[in-house]
């Protein structure tokens, strides 16, 4: 018995796992590439961090947000911010105490 499948010269064939991979890994860049493209000014981040423009201000003050200048125009990236909250996030989760 022979049996023959004829697949048009457009179609390719590639399996679950590898498509989910290739879709994971271009997903990423497409994420990086937002991030690192979406800068923000100090409204902006006060917005994106739910909190006051002073308080933006006094971070960047302290040199607690990552932040770039040029001249006098203050802006923030988008991604930066991100990673900084990641690195953040557990500084100030209250303690538990065992009773």
């Amino acid at each position: 018995m022979n049996f023959k499948i004829e697949i048009p010269e457009d179609k390719i064939l590639i399996s679950k796992g590898d498509l989910r991979a290739v879709l994971k890994e271009m997903m990423e860049e497409i994420k990086a590439e937002k991030d690192d493209k979406d800068i923000m000014t100090i409204k902006q981040a006060a917005e994106f961090l739910k909190v006051s423009v002073p308080t933006i201000r006094k971070l960047i003050d302290s040199n607690d947000i990552p932040y770039f200048q040029r001249g006098q125009v203050i802006r923030l990236n988008r991604g930066a911010v991100k990673a900084w909250i990641q690195k953040n996030s557990g500084e100030h989760t209250p303690k538990v105490n065992n009773l």
